[in-house]
């Protein structure tokens, strides 16, 4: 049994639409309107809308067995990655390679009787999916999650440099929280106001937003500030009912230094200043959420490795359910 569109999308998890052309359906994470706005902003950008972080699909199923292919292209700088398939809440299978483009497939057997399947699609390229079959008269019934979240950042939120995609601390607090998350990250990405006066079209019950270490090294603080405000009040204003949790940024190697004629921590300093001025939003600091260990990083000393986003999701996860 091939799944149609109307079937994927019934299952599909941190989807803001889906579509189908020449064959591929394509679970988008932001809006059509979103994924405009980034047409104008960088050609990379646009790209890297079309990653599907946070995209899942998640359903149960009595068939024996489950087969998927799909067409991977750029969402990232990152020449790498994983569809990871979990069974039961347990690790199972994945679809992987050292690659950033191609048509890759897999087919795997599924234990005996009722199980819950949940496939973490990448972080890191753009996955179209060809096909997805079960068992000819399968049931297939959606996971339905508890929450509502969308998470706004940069190339961390993105996923860099998570080896799997249920890695990521996007994932990490999704899951904690039991959420649908929309992961909204890209890479270099900045505060950007035009971004958040784009509603999503639902109402979060969490917003988490991530910005300001590219800030820091690429903006002088009277911009950045301009920037962060008008994000801000956009995104209070946009969902009211929400609850926006303002993470600050974590530790970098060469946090220490100063960029534009201020230090790092004059990110955090306005941001939690700010917080305090919009109802719905709550600041958390977020530079001791990992250890000032290199090890918890990739070679760059900014991007979390698997051991950092570790740290990072569950320190996260369990600030944020100290306000709910």
């Amino acid at each position: 049994m091939k799944l149609s569109l109307e079937q994927i999308k019934d299952i599909a998890v941190g989807i803001a639409y889906a579509s189908e052309n020449d064959g591929k359906i394509s679970l988008h994470r932001f809006t059509k309107d979103q994924e405009e706005l980034y047409r104008t902003v960088r050609g990379d950008f646009y790209k890297k809308a079309f990653a599907s972080a946070g995209v899942r699909l998640e359903f149960i199923t009595d068939s024996s067995s489950l087969s998927m292919s799909v067409s991977v292209g750029y969402g990232s700088s990152r020449k790498y990655f994983c569809h990871s398939i979990f069974v039961n809440g347990e690790s199972y299978a994945s679809l992987n390679a050292r690659s950033n483009t191609g048509v890759f497939s897999g087919k795997w057997s599924l234990p005996e009787g009722e199980n819950k399947v949940a496939i973490y699609f990448p972080w890191s390229v753009s996955s179209d999916i060809l096909s997805l079959e079960l068992d000819d008269g399968a049931t297939l019934v959606p996971v339905k999650k508890a929450h509502t979240m969308i998470s706004f950042g940069d190339s961390i939120t993105h996923g860099y440099d998570a080896s799997s995609p249920e890695l990521s601390y996007a994932s990490v607090i999704a899951d904690a929280l039991d959420a649908d998350s929309r992961n909204k990250g890209i890479g270099a990405e900045i505060f950007r106001p035009e971004l958040a006066a784009l509603h999503d079209g639902i109402s979060p019950d969490y917003i988490t937003v991530a910005y300001g270490t590219n800030d820091w090294s690429a903006l002088d603080q009277e911009a950045f500030e301009a920037n962060c405000r008008a994000f801000y009040t956009a995104l209070s204003e946009n969902y009211p009912a929400a609850k926006i949790f303002a993470v600050t940024p974590i530790y970098r190697k060469d946090w220490l230094k100063v960029s534009h004629s201020r230090k790092f921590y004059a990110i955090s300093e306005f941001i939690h200043k700010l917080s305090t001025e919009l109802p719905n939003v709550t600041a958390i600091e977020g530079i001791g959420f990992i250890p000032q260990d290199l090890s918890c990083f990739s070679p760059d000393g900014v991007h979390p490795n698997d051991k950092g986003f570790k740290y990072y999701g569950e320190a996260l996860a369990e600030e944020i359910k100290k306000y709910l």
